[in-house]
């Protein structure tokens, strides 16, 4: 990240900087008759050449870190994820079904994203985290909690007009609080067919 942010400032020095610098070197009061400049190679070439490798390099490392987002670890937790107007519900390995999502502590995530309607869009604010839940198919999303607290979940795909209240958490709890609760009350939860799930 460090690297695409680095380029990106270079980039956009170069670009104002000469911006900048045509306007005042080569304004109306110094050259009142424009110069008609028939081109420079080699000049062309650089223009070309050097934006193109840093814009590849900035793929290259960008590509680096989103690999390595995409990686499932051996011991991952699979957690599914339904999307419906407008509500979320979680359903875990055994069974138990919620529409707050609770996760343990430094255990790897795979939300496992899909809808029983319309598209929506699985989204994490704090955690940088966002896919798209498609009715008729499955996408997969990593999630590394390494963070105690409580944090927003919403969904990021207008889905209709309780869109802005698709609202729950993400609740990031201590490993052995976390098997406390997900061995209880193992079942499905009433499942909401309006904006009930959470309030802005």
């Amino acid at each position: 990240m460090t690297f695409i942010v680095a380029c990106a400032l270079i980039l956009f020095s170069i670009v104002v900087g000469s911006m900048v610098y045509f306007v005042f070197r080569y304004n109306r009061k110094r050259h009142p008759r424009a110069e008609n400049i028939e081109g420079n190679l080699v000049l062309e070439v650089a223009w070309v050449a050097i934006p193109t490798m840093l814009a590849l390099a900035m793929f290259y490392f960008g590509y680096q870190g989103f690999a390595q987002m995409r990686v499932v670890p051996k011991d991952v937790m699979p957690i599914k994820v339904i999307g419906r107007q407008w509500s979320w519900t979680f359903e875990y390995e055994n069974g138990k079904r919620a529409d707050t999502v609770y996760v343990p502590l430094g255990k790897p995530i795979k939300f496992l994203v899909t809808s029983v309607d319309v598209i929506h869009s699985f989204y994490i604010p704090a955690f940088r985290e966002k896919q798209d839940a498609v009715p008729g198919s499955v996408h997969y999303m990593m999630l590394y909690p390494e963070q105690l607290g409580s944090y927003d979940v919403a969904c990021a795909e207008y889905c209709g007009l309780n869109h802005a209240l698709m609202y729950t958490r993400l609740v990031v709890v201590r490993p052995q609080e976390f098997q406390k609760w997900v061995n209880t009350n193992v079942g499905s939860p009433k499942l909401a067919t309006s904006a009930s799930t959470g309030t802005r």
